[in-house]
């Protein structure tokens, strides 16, 4: 036999080594730059919910008017108890942000909910809802569009695959050098 009978199942067992490190190493890179694109959100929703709490003016958030589908602005909306939107600096064809009511069930429970949330294709916003619970505002939101967040997670994506397909070509270089040196020792012998 011109190959030891052992190496073909350590050089599966490298291909798939390397393969889970780096499917581990895009995980955890991408749960960070996802999660992260909640930061700025979680402190305006907090911010007017804590100033709406006190009694404070909360117009400062709400003097723009951004249309979702083209800007990378953060937006504000106000939520009654039913879920329904009372002010909004966000809007999508003109209309104030409604999320699903299955959103506000959660918040409702726990007090604050991060969501991803697609109103339709090639709109995707990082939300975050908090209860607020001070009438006539249920609830407060907070969400910026994830464009940047998904441009950034395609170029880790092709990053790993590269760095993947180099690994996966050393490790059949080296087979078949292995390959090639057994069959010209078996010649000279």
């Amino acid at each position: 036999m011109l190959i030891n009978k052992f190496s073909l199942p350590v050089y599966l067992l490298s291909a798939g080594i390397i393969t889970c490190i780096l499917a581990v190493i895009y995980g955890a890179v991408q749960q960070n730059y996802r999660v992260n694109a909640n930061d700025p959100q979680i402190q305006i929703a907090r911010e007017i919910d804590t100033k709406i709490r006190q009694g404070k003016p909360v117009d400062n958030f709400f003097a723009d008017t951004i249309d979702i589908a083209q800007s990378l602005s953060p937006v504000a909306v106000l939520y009654d108890n039913t879920g329904r939107p009372i002010r909004s600096s966000g809007y999508l064809d003109g209309n104030m942000l409604q999320l699903p009511a299955g959103v506000f069930d959660f918040v409702k429970s726990h007090g604050e909910h991060q969501v991803t949330w697609q109103p339709r294709s090639g709109v995707r916003m990082a939300m975050v809802v908090k209860s607020a619970d001070v009438p006539p505002v249920g609830f407060v939101a907070s969400g910026r569009s994830l464009q940047e967040v998904e441009i950034r997670e395609h170029n880790l994506m092709t990053m790993v695959f590269l760095g993947w397909l180099i690994c996966i070509a050393l490790l059949l270089i080296h087979a078949v050098l292995q390959f090639y040196a057994a069959g010209q020792k078996v010649l000279n012998n």
